[in-house]
């Protein structure tokens, strides 16, 4: 079960997010500075970002991956050591000599993706995804909000990197959080976290559809809520979803202010629930 997700919700958070991303880097002195938490400088972050929406560009198109894309895709024997070794062998060869020029770039790649959704693909239909392993496919909708919530994410990291006030929006947000968790969930489970774990937890993302995460034998599936009970109720914001999902938050602090909650017949699981899956 996906969540599908709202084309033209979609399609406008990009426009915002791309937009307010573009007008950073721009206005920036430069793009040395390093992004806290992370091995990239603000300037990488932008050449990751320029890759992403010119790689999804092509996805949601259903075109073929140039040899520019496909001599780049990393290698391992998991989601996330794929995508850290596709990540290197990208950001080896992508790079500005300035903030003009990756502002320059990122319009370019932000606008390619978004003519893109204006074709109006079909959102269910499948697609390859290389840099997620060599025989992963997703879905139209699910790589359209992977593109929003890379945009959300790391226009909070880039804030960081250049010292400035970060800004989060939850429309973007909440357009993007419940589809990229309820398919991408299932792919990042933990081996070692989810030892001996056995639960259900009703996800629901504020001002968003809802769904159930069955966790059990070291595997996760998604569903549609009302299939029976749920161990723990997870309500969270769209922006604390997103950054719980890519460790940019803990979730105690989530919890502690509010933006999270946990509630139902065994809410003392949810706070298990980030240690169950791994970082992409």
């Amino acid at each position: 079960m996906i969540v599908e997700p709202d084309p033209d919700a979609l399609r406008a958070a990009l426009l915002r997010e791309s937009g307010r991303l573009v007008d950073r880097v721009r206005s920036s002195p430069h793009l040395d500075g390093p992004a806290p938490g992370l091995a990239w400088t603000a300037g990488q972050l932008v050449a990751h970002l320029c890759v992403v929406y010119r790689a999804f560009a092509l996805a949601v198109r259903g075109a073929d991956y140039g040899p520019d894309i496909l001599a780049n895709l990393g290698s391992g024997h998991t989601l996330p050591e794929v995508v850290a070794s596709t990540n290197a062998r990208a950001l080896a060869v992508v790079s500005f000599p300035g903030p003009r020029e990756a502002a320059d770039g990122l319009r370019e790649c932000a606008d390619e993706l978004i003519a893109a959704l204006d074709t109006r693909p079909d959102l269910r239909a499948g697609r390859a995804a290389p840099w997620y392993g060599p025989d992963v496919t997703r879905t139209v909708g699910t790589l359209a909000a992977l593109t929003v919530s890379e945009s959300v994410v790391h226009g909070y990291d880039l804030a960081r990197a250049l010292r400035i006030r970060p800004w989060l929006d939850e429309r973007s947000a909440a357009a993007a959080a419940p589809t990229v968790m309820s398919e991408m969930l299932p792919l990042l489970v933990d081996p070692a976290g989810a030892r001996g774990f056995s639960g259900t937890f009703e996800v629901r993302i504020r001002r968003a559809p809802r769904f159930v995460l069955r966790v059990d034998g070291g595997r996760a599936e998604s569903a549609v809520p009302g299939g029976g009970d749920v161990d723990c109720v997870l309500s969270m914001s769209g922006c604390a979803a997103l950054l719980l999902g890519f460790r940019r938050r803990p979730l105690w602090r989530a919890l502690a202010s509010g933006d999270a909650v946990a509630f139902g017949r065994r809410p003392w699981v949810g706070l298990r629930f980030p240690a169950l899956f791994q970082l992409p």
